[in-house]
């Protein structure tokens, strides 16, 4: 969802730098895009075990419940031009699923109000016990959709995202919205940006192979 379908990582980044100032724990806002993908609250205790020495010592999951509260409260949202269009037309092509480690609350708000009725399936932070770059979000949206690994293609642009993808078996084209490209090595294809990934997506039906076009 972050950085594929809204742009919305400066956001989520100013939230955790307030509820850090807040309780007097400094941060370097890059870590979080760099650690992008992953569950917050898996996001919150690295940054506080680095900053502290010992993220034990603070309730992660009151800091979490702040932090979705300040990101509710300063985002703006903005859709990547092009992509509601795109999607919109995908849907009747295929079946579609947001994989996000984003908390739930912030997932469906997103996805309600920017991307209604597009998606089968919707995989958060809350929904599994362990998050990106493990594989199984990813896997548990190919379950909720009910197709096999080789009929999907996952859309990424972080690199633990790549990695959970790539761990589950799955093809996956990476857009690199926030960081260099060549963090990227894992992903079966990059393109260069949103533009290119539509050009890209639109290009699709439901006869692609992509474990054979991506690796040619």
């Amino acid at each position: 969802m972050d950085g594929v379908l809204v742009d919305s990582m400066s956001y989520h980044a100013e939230a955790v730098q307030h509820i850090f100032d807040e309780i007097g724990v400094e941060m370097d806002k890059k870590d979080i895009f760099e650690r992008e993908g992953e569950r917050t609250v898996d996001i919150m205790e690295f940054l506080l075990q680095k900053a502290t020495g010992d993220a034990s010592k603070y309730d992660i999951s009151d800091i979490v419940k702040k932090y979705i509260a300040e990101f509710n409260r300063i985002v703006e949202l903005k859709v990547f031009n092009g992509m509601q269009e795109c999607l919109n037309i995908l849907k009747g092509r295929f079946d579609l699923a947001v994989v996000s480690g984003s908390d739930r609350p912030i997932v469906h708000d997103i996805v309600k109000s920017q991307y209604p009725d597009i998606f089968r399936e919707i995989v958060t932070a809350d929904d599994v016990e362990q998050g990106k770059p493990e594989p199984d979000p990813y896997l548990k949206a190919v379950e909720g959709l009910g197709i096999s690994k080789d009929e999907c293609l996952v859309v990424e642009n972080a690199p633990m995202g790549v990695e959970a993808a790539k761990k589950a078996g799955l093809c996956c084209i990476a857009v690199p919205t926030y960081l260099d490209p060549g963090k990227f090595h894992q992903a079966d294809m990059v393109v260069k940006d949103h533009p290119q990934l539509i050009e890209f997506l639109s290009g699709l039906d439901n006869s692609y192979d992509c474990a054979q076009s991506l690796n040619s």
